[in-house]
């Protein structure tokens, strides 16, 4: 038994290790002090960080990001936590197809995505502007994300709670907000981290609906990339990384994202 369990542990390192390896290189290629990315890198140095601060087209950029994946996450949370309900409550025969139709773009390959939206706002863009179009376009893309965390919720809820609520003499609106939502906020902020990971991250859809004024901070990485390959790249996601590490951990440490699986 000592035996099989050691072996266990051992496979499970490996196994992590080979997962993490590629953030170890980045992380470890930021501190190069020469011009290109090497691995082993050459020299000590932090002057990649501190142009990182300091660049004004990333910084930018990373602004944008930000703002387009913010008001994107509260557009997905709030219809698809409204489309979970639906499904929760809801017996129609029609839920399948529905639920077919929210958690396509899951499925959908994002460039498919992408020259479908293209092809949409070339039909009714002059009723958006293209900042506009990247947040409804993320949305739609961050649903499936949102539905499925908030559904995985509901399933053990126990309606008992709501029904308490209205025979007490609570209106439904007030039973949403003070019961229900209050029951599912897990499912809810996970759907939001997993949104935000998403449109953060996009890039290919940005290729296809950007203008002079709206690239994104994967685009410049990935523009920047084609034309000079520095450790500048290594220590914005070095940072990131960070952030990223941080910001999980607070989350399963204030709300238990885990206890949803």
């Amino acid at each position: 038994m000592k035996l099989t369990s050691l072996a266990g542990k051992l496979a499970r390192f490996l196994v992590y290790l080979f997962l993490l390896s590629p953030l170890l290189v980045v992380v470890i290629t930021a501190f190069s002090d020469t011009n290109r990315v090497v691995f082993p890198p050459r020299g000590f140095t932090l002057r990649w960080f501190e142009r990182a601060v300091h660049s004004a087209e990333f910084n930018s950029s990373l602004l944008l990001s930000i703002r387009i994946a913010v008001v994107s996450v509260v557009i997905a949370c709030v219809l698809g936590t409204m489309v979970s309900l639906w499904f929760w409550k809801s017996n129609s025969r029609a839920k399948g197809i529905f639920e077919s139709v929210f958690l396509s773009p899951i499925i959908i390959p994002t460039i498919i995505s992408a020259v479908a939206f293209l092809q949409y706002f070339v039909l009714f863009g002059g009723l958006f502007t293209n900042y506009w179009k990247l947040c409804l376009t993320y949305a739609v893309i961050q649903m499936p994300y949102v539905i499925r965390t908030v559904t995985a919720n509901l399933v053990g809820l126990d309606t008992s709670f709501e029904e308490a609520s209205l025979v007490l003499g609570a209106s439904p609106v007030r039973t949403l907000f003070h019961v229900t939502l209050p029951c599912i906020r897990q499912g809810i902020v996970g759907g939001a981290v997993f949104s935000f990971v998403v449109a953060f991250d996009e890039c290919v859809i940005i290729l296809f609906m950007k203008s002079a004024k709206t690239v994104t901070f994967p685009l410049r990485l990935y523009s920047y990339i084609t034309e000079s390959f520095t450790p500048l790249i290594s220590a914005y996601s070095t940072l990131f990384i960070i952030v990223a590490a941080a910001v999980i951990y607070l989350v399963e440490k204030k709300i238990g994202l885990s206890k949803l699986y």
